[in-house]
């Protein structure tokens, strides 16, 4: 009975967060929330916007952070370019529901509030992993991967 238990909250922890992940070697959210991803993926239509919240503790204090976003697609990496403002973290940093950009406080939680416009060039695709990464001077500083479900 124990075993079943423990396994039945081991299964039900890690499934919290099964559409996103850590990239290898990067700093990564501590959670990541959306209003269209549950389980194992996100949903999103052509044309709809993408948000989430992703709650980061950087190590360093960071004067600017660029925002890359890739689609992976059959193993190939597509670019999602990005819009003033949503082009720079540092326009989407939260701490208390107060805009407090950069430079980020060194280990102290804020919130990136993720927001994505999927227009019609995005590739419609199933459980594609789309990487998103805060870049400084080019060299990624923060990263997540979310499964998502981009549908016409």
């Amino acid at each position: 009975m124990f075993k079943l238990v423990a396994l039945t909250v081991l299964l039900a922890i890690s499934g919290t967060h099964a559409f996103w992940s850590a990239c290898p070697g990067i700093l990564a959210p501590t959670s990541v929330t959306s209003d269209v991803c549950s389980g194992s993926s996100c949903n999103v239509q052509l044309g709809q916007d993408f948000s989430g919240v992703a709650t980061v503790s950087f190590a360093r204090a960071h004067s600017a952070l660029a925002i890359r976003i890739t689609i992976y697609v059959g193993g190939v990496g597509i670019d999602i370019p990005q819009d003033p403002p949503n082009d720079n973290i540092c326009n989407s940093l939260f701490r208390d529901g107060v805009l407090t950009g950069c430079p980020t406080v060194p280990n102290v939680p804020a919130e990136w509030r993720i927001n994505l416009t999927v227009t019609s060039n995005t590739p419609t695709v199933n459980n594609a992993r789309v990487r998103f990464e805060g870049l400084e001077n080019g060299v990624p500083e923060v990263c997540v991967d979310v499964i998502a479900n981009i549908v016409p």
